[in-house]
């Protein structure tokens, strides 16, 4: 299907469709002229050594929030929750076998699987897979088979 006949589609149907902006068009259109290359092998190793020596710099306003550090919260059994920033934005961490349960969206809600496997009534969900649940919408409960680690935003 053509990207006109899906927009056509989402149009026809009410169902929205966030339009590239012209960045990037650009930025798309730049990936696909450049030619594929192989990084050289030493390549992180010299970025360590030149990183390596530098001094640390503080910026005011950026937060940081390392994964072992930072307050959990149980969410069901063998599914816990943090919080990243703000109170829109959050990482779910599952134990294999753990299953979150049922619940309604509020706000859309943009899931990213950043590891491991999710099973949903919607389908099955890898590493990089996005799921997107808009407001007012209810899914069943989804399960993890190997456990996995999910990052979740809200809309305001």
């Amino acid at each position: 299907m053509t990207r006109r006949a899906v927009t056509e589609s989402l149009r026809v149907s009410g169902d929205t469709w966030i339009e590239a902006t012209p960045a990037e068009r650009a930025m798309a259109s730049l990936d696909m002229a450049l030619p594929a290359m192989t990084l050289p092998a030493d390549l992180w190793a010299g970025i360590d050594q030149a990183l390596s020596g530098a001094q640390m710099i503080s910026v005011a306003g950026i937060d940081i929030e390392r994964f072992a550090q930072g307050a959990w919260r149980k969410l069901a059994p063998g599914v816990r929750m943090k919080r990243l920033w703000g109170k829109r934005t959050f990482l779910i961490e599952c134990q294999p076998g753990s299953v979150v349960p049922a619940h309604r969206h509020r706000t859309f809600e943009h899931s990213l699987i950043l590891s491991g496997d999710v099973t949903s009534a919607e389908g099955d969900y890898g590493p990089g897979d996005y799921h997107g649940m808009p407001a007012g919408s209810r899914h069943a409960a989804w399960s993890t088979r190997s456990g996995c680690q999910v990052l979740i935003q809200h809309d305001a």
